[in-house]
This record gives structure tokens, sequence and C-alpha cells, in this order.
């Protein structure tokens, strides 16, 4: 018989889980889908915008950002 004291996950991993582990994607969507994108970001987009003529938006995502500083570097 088990020890009443033991916790019931030893056959089931998933039920040692109850809350989300940080890091983890829960929704299925970018973690960095909605939020804005980082002075790091803002500033190598700048940048690229300024070499290239191109007009700078500051309001992008920072997956917005990713990809437009993609596009910039990779001359589209």
């Amino acid at each position: 018989m088990a020890n009443d004291t033991e916790p019931k996950t030893k056959g089931d991993p998933m039920a040692a889980a109850e809350l989300p582990i940080g890091g983890a994607v829960v929704t299925g969507d970018s973690p960095s889908s909605d939020e804005p994108m980082t002075e790091a970001q803002a500033a190598k987009l700048r940048e690229l915008c300024e070499a290239r003529d191109e007009p700078f938006d500051g309001n992008l995502t920072q997956e917005q950002a990713a990809e437009r500083i993609e596009a910039l570097e990779n001359g589209e």
C-alpha cells in the first residue's frame, strides 16, 4: 500500500506542474508578440533607417521590429 504522505505525482509528471514553468509560452503566442520593441531594437532600427533614408516607426512590437531590422539588413 502506498504511503499517504507521499506526493501523488510519481507516476504523473504533469501533476507536479500546477503553475506554468518560468519562460514557458502557455498560449502558443510568441512571448514578445505584443510587447513594444526594446531600446536596443529601436537604436538598431533607427540607425538602419537613417542609413537607408527610410522612415522610422517607433511604435513597432518586438516581433515587427525584428522583422523590419532583418529586412533592412538584407536590403529589402
